[in-house]
């Protein structure tokens, strides 16, 4: 909603199936101007909501520990 409150912008909702994200994505071809497509995501404890990913990332709180072990090993 906040999207369509800049003029020019289209505003969409990706909606919650396949055919109405691709519903979405014709509309906002079709716009000549910019839009935005806002896609849901589950948030939540279930695994399948996941993004499947582990590791050492370098982001969060734990960037300066990680930049140090980067240092480390000469990455």
């Amino acid at each position: 909603q906040l999207a369509s409150a800049v003029d020019g912008v289209r505003a969409l909702h990706g909606g919650y199936s396949v055919e109405s994200l691709q519903a979405a994505l014709t509309e906002a071809f079709a716009y000549e101007g910019l839009s935005l497509i806002h896609v849901p995501v589950y948030y939540g404890e279930h695994e399948l909501g996941g993004m499947g990913v582990f590791g050492r990332w370098n982001v969060g709180n734990w960037v300066a520990d990680t930049q140090r072990l980067r240092h480390t090993i000469g990455l």
